[in-house]
C-alpha cells in the first residue's frame, strides 16, 4: 500500500462572508490533516478578508493560504489556485459549500489503495442557506453516456482527483462560467483517466437563491449545450430539426438509464420542499427578464 497522500483544497471566493467561515470549518475538522487549503478571493469587499485574516494568524490555522486581488472570473481564480496546489491529491470547495466530517480519511485511504484511480467522487448532500439538509443525493458510477446525454451527475464538491490530472489535462476552461467543472470531468473521461464512486457523502451543496447557478439559470443552458459539443461522439443527422429529436430522445435516455441504476441499488432520497422550488422558479424568471449575463 501507498503512503497516506497529502490532500490540497482550492476554494474560490467573491464575497461570501456568510458562509465562508463555516466552509473553512469544515476543513479545519477534518481528522485527516490537510496539507494547505487555499482560498482565492476576487477582492471582497463584504468581510470575507477579514475573516480569512483573522483564522491565517491563528497558529493552527497555519496551514491557510490565501490572496485577495481581481481575477477574469471563477474559472480563472480556481485555476490559480490549482497552480499554486502542492498537494498529492487536490480537492475544490466553493465558497458556500461544506465537506462532511471524515470524508478526508476515507479519499486518502481509497487513493493510497488504488495507485491507477485518478479521479474519486461521493454522494452528497444539498442544504439551504441555513445547513438544513433538504436532500441526499445517492449516485452511480461513471457512465460517458449518461454523462454527455443526460446530465452532469457528479457534483464537484464531492470530487478529488490526483495533481497529475493537470499534466494529462490541463486546467479548467477559463471561457466557461457555470460548467467548467462538467468540461473538466468530460475531458478527464476523453482522456481515459479512470473515476471512481465511493457510495457515502463526501460534501454539502448549498442550494440559495442568491447562487449563480439558481439565480441565472437560463445563461447554464446554453453554456451546457456548448460544452456537449465538444465532446458529442453519436451519430449526427444533417437535417437539423433530426438531430435535435436525435439529441433530446439520448438526454431522456441517459436520464431513465441513471433513475433505473438507483432503483436497482435501492438508492433512496428526501423530497425538496415544493416551496423552495417555488421561490427558485420566480428567482430564474426575474433573472431572465433582466437578461441576465455571467459574472
Amino acid at each position: 500500500m501507498s503512503p497516506v497522500p497529502t490532500i490540497s483544497i482550492v476554494t474560490p471566493s467573491f464575497n461570501q462572508a456568510n458562509y465562508i467561515e463555516e466552509t473553512l470549518r469544515s476543513v479545519s475538522s477534518q481528522k485527516c490533516p490537510v496539507l494547505e487549503h487555499l482560498v482565492i478571493d476576487g477582492a471582497s469587499t463584504d468581510g470575507t478578508v477579514d475573516i480569512l485574516k483573522r483564522y491565517s494568524a491563528l497558529p493552527e490555522w497555519k496551514y491557510l493560504r490565501w490572496i485577495s486581488e481581481t481575477d477574469r472570473g471563477q474559472s480563472d481564480a480556481i485555476n490559480k489556485g490549482f497552480r499554486m496546489a502542492r498537494g498529492d491529491i487536490v480537492g475544490w470547495l466553493n465558497s458556500d459549500d461544506l465537506y462532511v466530517p471524515d470524508c478526508f480519511s476515507i479519499v486518502s485511504q481509497i487513493f493510497a489503495q488504488n495507485e491507477d484511480v485518478d479521479l474519486v467522487y461521493g454522494d452528497y448532500l444539498i442544504i439551504d442557506k441555513t445547513g438544513r439538509t433538504l436532500i441526499l443525493k445517492k449516485e452511480i458510477a461513471f457512465d460517458w453516456d449518461i454523462m454527455l446525454c443526460g446530465m452532469n451527475y457528479i457534483a464537484q464538491p464531492n470530487v478529488f482527483f490526483r495533481r497529475r490530472v493537470f499534466e494529462a489535462i490541463g486546467y479548467l476552461n477559463n471561457s466557461l462560467h457555470y460548467l467548467m467543472d462538467y468540461e473538466f470531468w468530460l475531458r478527464a473521461a476523453s482522456k481515459g483517466l479512470r473515476f471512481q464512486h465511493i457510495p457515502t457523502a463526501f460534501a454539502a451543496c448549498r442550494w440559495h437563491l442568491d447562487a449563480k447557478t439558481v439565480s441565472q439559470n437560463p445563461e447554464i443552458e446554453r453554456e451546457l449545450h456548448s460544452v456537449r459539443d465538444m465532446y458529442w461522439d453519436k451519430k449526427r443527422f444533417r437535417n437539423a430539426g433530426l438531430q435535435t429529436t436525435y439529441e433530446r430522445y439520448c438526454n431522456v435516455r441517459a436520464r431513465v438509464a441513471r433513475q433505473w441504476r438507483k432503483l436497482r441499488t435501492r438508492h433512496a432520497m428526501d423530497l425538496i420542499p415544493a416551496s423552495w422550488y417555488l421561490e427558485a422558479w420566480k428567482t430564474q424568471q426575474r433573472a431572465l427578464r433582466k437578461g441576465v449575463s455571467p459574472g
